[in-house]
């Protein structure tokens, strides 16, 4: 097996001048220039590098080489394949690739967004004597160190730092109904909920 510098096997160089390449070689010069040699792809120039790239994850390599200083076993993707595989059936790996994104998307929001009841503190009074009259209870989407109110509340968002904020109990957004079940007041209100969790992701 012959060996160019420290980077890659012949093979490797050989596969990659006939486009099948590493997936981290993907990109928009790559394959506008695949396309200028093979015009029988024209109609894939709008498609995008991640488009390309998700196809390409999927279908899986379709050979190895052997790579760097410690002859690495990496997996090359024929843009040939790919492009075909477009061509027959590119309107099903647009709708795959959108599901795959807005799945993506829900994921994070779910790692990053809490369900959360708060005890706040209401004050009344005057600014140079202001007094406690009571509290009020909230429900929101927690975001941080803020609380965006969904239930009825004096503020649209709470700091959740803040001295006023006297207590604070977190769920999970898939635990909606453990949340009614230790809250039955805030029953009704999913809908109210992805409204928010829409607003603060426009």
């Amino acid at each position: 097996m012959g060996y160019i510098g420290n980077k890659r096997s012949v093979r490797s160089q050989y596969a990659i001048e006939d486009y099948e390449v590493p997936l981290n070689h993907f990109n928009k010069n790559l394959i506008q220039s695949f396309i200028d040699e093979n015009e029988e792809f024209e109609t894939l120039r709008p498609k995008t590098v991640k488009l390309w790239k998700f196809v390409a994850g999927k279908m899986g390599s379709t050979s190895w080489h052997h790579t760097g200083t410690y002859f690495n076993e990496t997996d090359h993707y024929s843009l040939f394949a790919i492009a075909e595989e477009l061509v027959q059936n590119g309107t099903k790996w647009e709708n795959t690739y959108k599901a795959y994104l807005d799945q993506e998307k829900e994921s994070v929001i779910s790692e990053s967004v809490f369900l959360s009841v708060i005890k706040v503190q209401v004050w009344g009074g005057t600014k140079k004597h202001p007094k406690l009259i009571g509290y009020e209870t909230v429900m929101g989407v927690k975001k941080g160190d803020w609380l965006h109110a969904v239930s009825e509340a004096e503020q649209s968002k709470y700091k959740l730092s803040a001295n006023r904020v006297e207590s604070q109990k977190d769920f999970a957004l898939e635990n909606y109904n453990a949340l009614t079940k230790q809250y039955p007041e805030f029953k009704a209100q999913k809908r109210a909920i992805n409204k928010k969790i829409k607003e603060m992701y426009k």
